[in-house]
């Protein structure tokens, strides 16, 4: 058998995937620059780079359609040609308007990426190495997240934060062309879903029928916090935290942000087997979001915590956010072949939506406990013990949840 195609199709979605982690990441690093150039507030800063996760959120629905309707080969090029676009309008913009512009359409292009490996993945290889090869993807894609820290910061003091963004413009662009001319929808033994949508009311039968299943909102539940705890402090507030408290520079920021992608990298490498090694997949998310929520929960709750212990515990942190990748494995094994797409996306618009209202609230916190009188430190904790706090009430709705073994 010709292994090439099957691992292309692997690195192509982490191309994919590294383009988007490299804008998530970003936000840590150009969040300072941005919100001096325009003089915003930290919840107005919070809801410029949010607005690229609103975006992606609103496009979920339609993007699940097409995908389960037209395949990733047409859906997927054509909206990261979009997200290349919006990186340039973005690193272009002079006015507010035009920076909302730019991370609208980056979100808009980014907003099949995630349901399109998931539909590729589930055609090209067995279910039960889906989180595994889900995992390789998050390992070698996370490429991008690095670039988008210490690089990023590197780069920036050389050529300015613009040039950069242009650049990428331009790399994502090349992409998406790429991807048109070499992804196929599926390895030439497999056959066409028989029951491809091809209606309103075949598309929404499809949504009652995900949406009719007991255990998926509980997976909904979990899946809000699938993604915004690492986006909202590695991809937002770790960079100003560390420079605000601990007297970093924006190089020793960007380092620390550097190692935390790094982990995302070494997580999805230990996360990726776990559910077929284990046995289990309920127990392996169970663990990693408590895991996540006792370290983040330690940051705010432990007062004056040297820089090292607090890197320490946000990257025992990232590795269990990892548990997502298995998350993601429990969501495919409830739909059939048919309903992949819609049921990624429906995912997607939970951890994708919980991203905003995450960075919202830890801005939020972050001005409320100033306006009391708190000081720096103790402000940032608030954040910290937000983040905790969601991410253990969604494991507590998850529990209720029944496990599906690999």
């Amino acid at each position: 058998m010709n292994r090439l195609p099957y691992i292309w199709v692997v690195v192509f979605c982490a191309l994919c995937f590294a383009v988007g982690q490299f804008h998530r990441a970003a936000g840590g690093i150009l969040s300072s620059v941005i919100a001096e150039e325009l003089s915003l507030s930290a919840s107005a800063l919070g809801s410029v780079i949010g607005a690229m996760f609103i975006a992606t959120m609103a496009m979920q629905i339609p993007a699940g359609i097409a995908l389960d309707r037209f395949g990733p080969r047409r859906v997927l090029p054509l909206m990261l040609g979009l997200a290349g676009i919006g990186s340039i309008v973005f690193s272009r913009a002079v006015e507010l308007e035009w920076v909302y512009a730019g991370r609208i359409l980056l979100g808009v292009g980014f907003a099949s990426s995630s349901a399109a490996a998931h539909i590729l993945f589930s055609r090209w290889f067995p279910l039960d190495r889906f989180a595994q090869v889900s995992g390789i993807m998050v390992a070698i894609g996370g490429i991008g997240g690095l670039t988008g820290t210490y690089p990023l910061a590197t780069i920036v003091d050389v050529t300015g934060w613009r040039p950069a963004l242009f650049a990428v413009g331009i790399f994502t662009l090349a992409i998406a062309i790429l991807g048109s001319v070499t992804i196929r929808n599926a390895p030439p033994h497999v056959p066409r879903p028989v029951f491809q949508p091809t209606g309103w009311r075949t598309m929404l039968q499809g949504f009652r029928e995900i949406l009719g299943n007991r255990n998926f909102p509980r997976l909904l539940a979990m899946g809000t916090v699938a993604f915004a705890p690492i986006t909202t402090l590695a991809g937002l507030w770790g960079g100003p935290y560390f420079q605000d408290v601990h007297d970093f520079d924006a190089h020793e920021a960007g380092a620390v942000l550097f190692a935390l992608f790094l982990m995302t990298m070494v997580g999805g490498l230990v996360f990726g087997p776990l559910d077929r090694l284990l046995g289990t997949r309920k127990k392996v998310v169970i663990a990693g979001a408590f895991g996540s929520a006792l370290c983040v929960g330690g940051v705010a709750v432990i007062g004056d915590l040297p820089a090292y212990a607090v890197i320490a515990l946000l990257l025992g942190m990232t590795l269990c956010q990892n548990f997502y990748l298995t998350l993601n494995a429990h969501n495919r094994a409830l739909v059939g072949d048919h309903l992949v797409g819609r049921a990624s996306t429906l995912m997607t618009v939970a951890a994708v939506g919980g991203i905003p209202v995450m960075q919202g609230g830890f801005g939020v916190a972050l001005d409320w406990g100033r306006s009391i009188g708190l000081t720096v430190e103790q402000s940032y904790r608030l954040g910290f013990g937000f983040v905790a706090a969601c991410v253990f009430l969604a494991g507590l709705v998850y529990l209720t949840a029944e496990d599906t073994k690999p």
